[in-house]
């Protein structure tokens, strides 16, 4: 098998697809952002957890990035500080529970365990390459993203 060149990966990497995940991605980010008004949630509702927490906010998945049946869903992005996020890919502090539990309170029990189920199923997303999709992605995120901000962010 022949070794592709630098170059030849990153042109692959720039295919419709791609760049529509990343688009949407992006997005994905921004509500989130906006939504947890740039603040660490494990800090904000669990303050008496000694955690040294970070100054970096980063989104993070409550149910795993890799199940892109929830990848683009809002309400499985919580916003956490870099230190939060690493603890809880390192399993550390149970912060993966407090994630849990954020994300649980926020969008209710109901909501939780259906998405809880659908990670569970591990069933693949099978329009996640479909360049339709991405772009229905995209509009419901613009759509979200002006309702929260009132269109402040175009």
């Amino acid at each position: 098998m022949k070794k592709l060149k630098s170059k030849q990966v990153k042109k692959i990497n720039k295919t419709p697809q791609k760049k529509l995940q990343k688009k949407a991605e992006s997005l994905w980010k921004e509500v989130c952002l906006f939504r947890d008004k740039r603040k660490c949630q494990v800090k904000q509702m669990f303050p008496g957890v000694k955690i040294p927490h970070s100054n970096v906010i980063q989104v993070d998945h409550c149910f795993s990035r890799s199940n892109k049946n929830l990848f683009l869903q809002i309400s499985n992005g919580t916003t956490v500080c870099s230190t939060c996020n690493m603890m809880k890919k390192n399993g550390l502090k149970g912060v993966d529970l407090l994630i849990y539990e954020i994300v649980s309170r926020r969008e209710g029990v109901d909501r939780f365990m259906e998405m809880r189920e659908l990670h569970q199923s591990g069933g693949a997303n099978i329009s996640w390459n479909k360049v339709w999709w991405l772009e229905e992605q995209i509009d419901i995120l613009e759509t979200i993203k002006r309702g929260m901000t009132g269109g402040i962010y175009e």
